[in-house]
């Protein structure tokens, strides 16, 4: 039962990749992960690239790459920071804060169930990352703790506790 599972899942993956693809043809071919950048700097403009990276828990190299794309279509720049050269910061340009970032996926897809199922499912859901997390956590516990409490603690730091920002950070309970 659990391959059947996984495979299911797995192809529930693939669906929405399809989806996500339709839909960055719609968005002037901008990424998933370049619209995860617009969106955090939506939120708050200004953020180092480091920061930014652990935030998005992406390397700096990989985040690099989002970035440069970002900058040679004119919707980001990024300048040296005026208290320490060494650190870039990163903003969004004025087509950047114009950009209409839309979800890829349609929500309702869920309304097949009824509310009492989407609780159930949540749950499950909940279950299932919490049990991959502790299987990475195994790996490296010390980092691993590390990075999250790093991760959060920034993001409380940049969002000021803001309930609408903080609700995606926060989603998932035991």
């Amino acid at each position: 039962m659990n391959e059947i599972l996984f495979h299911k899942l797995y192809f529930i993956n693939e669906i929405f990749e399809q989806k996500i693809k339709a839909q960055q043809k719609k968005m002037n071919n901008i990424s998933r992960g370049q619209g995860r950048v617009l969106a955090i700097l939506k939120k708050k403009d200004n953020i180092s690239t480091k920061n930014l990276a652990i935030i998005l828990g992406i390397s700096v190299s990989a985040l690099n790459s989002l970035l440069t794309k970002l900058e040679k279509n004119g919707y980001i720049v990024k300048e040296s920071s005026m208290e320490d050269k060494r650190v870039l910061l990163v903003k969004l340009t004025e087509k950047g804060r114009n950009f209409e970032i839309k979800p890829s996926v349609d929500y309702t897809i869920f309304d097949c169930l009824d509310n009492t199922q989407k609780q159930e499912f949540d749950k499950y859901l909940n279950k299932i990352i919490n049990e991959l997390l502790n299987d990475i956590k195994k790996d490296n516990p010390e980092k691993f703790e590390k990075t999250a409490q790093k991760r959060n603690n920034l993001i409380k730091e940049l969002f000021d506790n803001d309930k609408d920002n903080m609700f995606w950070f926060n989603m998932i309970k035991e």
